[in-house]
């Protein structure tokens, strides 16, 4: 015996509830013409750029060349990959510097932000002298660090033979291994307390509720911190750390103004190899290549931040 369907429920004999989301979703226009003059001036200024990087990634433009820049197909990309020992370098270089500077500013900030946390008063001020570094601009920020660092005269060097761990001026800006430290040192002190922020917010998120739950269960401070705090400091750690990642992988006034990529392409990164390419070199196609790579590099990890946003908005 065949069983009828239930009719569509209705609202005041108004149409069906799928009608009206199907109307509703032909509403919804696909465009907002209201953007329009943003999405025109970042398709000058962005979008332009890099459709002409990839074009010249296939030629054999020279700005000291007389002639017209000649396409040359993939040999640009072959090259870099199997003949040019510096791009590995400083794709190496990049990975170093990027990833071991977020990880120390994350931890540094993680800590700060648990030590200041239950701050109050006049104490709270501590925490915004811990701020000021986010505020310094990146420039002042490398020839504050690049003077700290001189090996004669800067007060690193003295305060370390003062203290007697060194005897001798240690060439930090003049030696391959010490001078990817000093940029990291450097970057680290600039970017913590964009962790310290981002921790301090998640940590005021943390209900009073469970805070005080785990109190009655007499939780000590390490389950405190392992198994209430640090679950509600995830989204925070982890969407932080893909945003310094992308800005560090674009950081070129630091590196540049304190060490311009050496000693012998000790602290050159993916950003400064292009620059020397481009502008001192004037291999435009050859620099357009490694750009083109370093957009990529980049926009994977934009991806992962984008999908994080999605499925974690908090």
């Amino acid at each position: 015996m065949a069983v009828a369907s239930a009719p569509a429920p209705t609202v005041s004999g108004g149409p069906s509830l799928p009608a009206r989301r199907a109307r509703s979703r032909r509403r919804t226009p696909v465009f907002d013409w209201m953007a329009l003059p943003a999405v025109i001036v970042l398709a000058g200024v962005i979008g332009y750029p890099i459709v002409r990087a990839v074009q010249l990634s296939f030629t054999n433009s020279n700005l000291l060349s007389a002639g017209a820049a000649k396409s040359v197909g993939l040999q640009n990309y072959k090259t870099l990959f199997t003949n040019d020992p510096v791009f590995w370098q400083a794709l190496e270089h990049t990975a170093v510097y990027t990833f071991v500077s977020v990880a120390a500013a994350a931890l540094i900030g993680l800590a700060l932000a648990l030590a200041t946390e239950n701050l109050g008063g006049a104490w709270r001020i501590l925490r915004t002298l811990m701020l000021t570094p986010w505020g310094v601009p990146v420039i002042v920020v490398a020839f504050l660090f690049y003077y700290m660092f001189q090996d004669r005269g800067g007060v690193v060097n003295q305060a370390l033979t003062s203290l007697g761990i060194i005897h001798t001026p240690i060439l930090w800006l003049g030696t391959g291994k010490w001078a990817m430290i000093a940029v990291i040192i450097a970057n680290v002190w600039s970017t913590t307390p964009f962790f310290l922020l981002m921790f301090t917010a998640a940590l005021a998120s943390v209900p009073n509720e469970v805070i005080e739950a785990a109190r009655v269960d007499r939780a000590g401070p390490m389950a405190m911190l392992t198994r209430i705090k640090l679950p509600y400091l995830r989204n925070a750690a982890v969407l932080g750390s893909l945003l310094m990642v992308i800005q560090n992988f674009n950081n070129f006034p630091l590196i540049y103004s304190m060490t311009k990529g050496g000693p012998v392409y000790s602290t050159t990164t993916l950003v400064i190899y292009v620059y020397q390419l481009a502008f001192d070199q004037f291999h435009l196609g050859f620099a357009s290549a490694v750009g083109v790579i370093w957009l990529i590099i980049l926009l994977v990890f934009a991806g992962l931040f984008i999908r994080l946003m999605r499925t974690n908005p908090a």
